[in-house]
């Protein structure tokens, strides 16, 4: 048995196997044809599997995850990182999120990834902890599926383990109130974006 052969055997009966049986799911459905078996019965299969395919060519491949190729700072990174925080700040709106105003008026600034793991360690950044509000909500809102949803979340996120491009890949489906195609291009891009007090963070290698 493979794990297709699993997979379609738990969207059927999803107690049939724990969710993180998938994790390497992914991995295993390496083609059109393999995803398209996977999937395309599901609700919006199709255009799931082609986002899938559509973020893999547009990434870099390890052997186990799929990494952004690296580039440099451009304006339409900028362009992109006040996307995200506009949309971030209505979805936080949207929940009653305390700082969800502050974090629409902030400002974009750039920081190189060692430079914010660093200020991190040093307790110079005051980041919110908008990451944790929406994987609480992705929970909440994913709980209206059918239960094989939990184990396609844990494949997707195997993917690239950043909960913000599980959410882009799974959109299809799940359609969560966030748009997250700007988090994704700038992952795209090898940065990534971090909401301070004071700032907006384009983390220049951050996806890294």
């Amino acid at each position: 048995m493979s794990l297709l052969d699993d997979w379609l055997s738990y969207v059927e009966k999803p107690s049939c196997f724990d969710d993180h049986h998938f994790e390497s799911l992914m991995l295993e459905l390496d083609n059109a044809e393999t995803l398209h078996q996977a999937f395309a019965g599901l609700p919006n299969g199709a255009a799931f599997v082609s986002r899938i395919m559509d973020f893999r060519a547009r990434a870099d491949f390890n052997g186990t995850y799929l990494l952004p190729p690296p580039q440099v700072i451009t304006p339409r990174a900028y362009e992109l990182a006040a996307q995200y925080r506009d949309a971030v700040a209505d979805r936080l709106t949207e929940l009653d999120y305390t700082q969800a105003g502050a974090i629409g008026r902030s400002h974009v600034g750039e920081i190189s990834a060692a430079d914010f793991q660093h200020e991190q360690e040093l307790g110079r950044l005051r980041v919110h902890d908008v990451g944790t509000e929406f994987s609480d909500d992705f929970i909440d809102h994913c709980a209206e599926f059918p239960e094989w949803i939990w184990g396609l979340r844990e494949a997707v996120y195997m993917m690239t383990t950043f909960p913000a491009i599980t959410r882009y890949l799974l959109w299809p489906i799940v359609k969560y109130p966030l748009d997250e195609t700007p988090a994704a291009e700038l992952w795209l891009m090898g940065h990534w974006v971090e909401f301070c007090e004071d700032r907006t963070l384009l983390i220049m290698g951050g996806a890294g």
